[in-house]
């Protein structure tokens, strides 16, 4: 027996055509573009979603982008935020255990996802700044984000990175400069899969910091600061 479809049932399946139908539509006018999650919003007609890392709002026949974040008046809300944080919360919980590479003390205060990039000048100088971090009780955990794309310098270096047996060596040595190769059966699955998460994530450039619970704090930040704003989020 066939089960009529429930009205949540049905909106999300609505929800999924509309998606489907943006996509199809930024698609022909820029082949090239890379579209990630297409949510509904509060306004009718309206569409968040995030076009080659820019993050806004899209008409429903995905011809209109507007950039920027949707306020509530009402309530003060950043609704955009708010959505964006859900989103983050859930892809970030797709990085399974072992596939991060780990810095930090062994009982740390707090834990950073950053997405790094072992060419991006800023990732180097967080990197260099590990030790001040650990000594303020933060753990660093790595993913990478390859900026430059699939098959490209970088991606094999980070794909190297991955594939060594000592993974914090090897991304050390990488953020140094220094070349760091991969063998015959090194895979870049790993390198693939944090890459898509991250352009599904938005990610507009790295290094791209991130906490468990999906809040940004955004790009290189001194370490200092970066305590402050961690002990605040906490007490919050």
């Amino acid at each position: 027996m066939v089960l009529p479809m429930t009205w949540s049932a049905f909106g999300a399946y609505a929800d999924e055509v509309a998606a489907a139908k943006i996509r199809i539509a930024v698609q022909a006018n820029d082949p090239g573009a890379h579209v990630s999650s297409v949510d509904r919003s509060p306004v009718s007609g309206l569409y968040l979603t995030t076009i080659d890392g820019v993050s806004g709002y899209i008409s429903a026949d995905g011809r209109y982008f507007i950039v920027g974040d949707m306020l509530d008046l009402a309530s003060r809300r950043n609704v955009t935020e708010e959505k964006r944080k859900a989103t983050r919360r859930e892809l970030l919980k797709k990085i399974a255990p072992g596939e991060a590479i780990v810095f930090g003390p062994t009982q740390p205060k707090y834990t950073i996802i950053v997405f790094t990039d072992s060419d991006c000048p800023y990732c180097r100088k967080l990197h260099g700044e590990l030790e001040q971090l650990g000594k303020t009780g933060i753990e660093v955990r790595y993913v990478a984000f390859p900026r430059s794309g699939p098959d490209t310098k970088s991606w094999r270096t980070m794909t190297a990175v991955w594939c060594a047996k000592d993974r914090q060596d090897a991304l050390t040595r990488a953020t140094r400069g220094e070349e760091v190769t991969a063998g015959r059966r090194c895979s870049d699955a790993v390198i693939a899969k944090h890459y898509e998460l991250g352009q599904k994530l938005g990610i507009p450039g790295t290094p791209m910091i991130v906490l468990e619970d999906g809040t940004s704090l955004g790009g290189y930040i001194a370490p200092d600061k970066l305590a402050a704003a961690l002990a605040e989020h906490a007490a919050q």
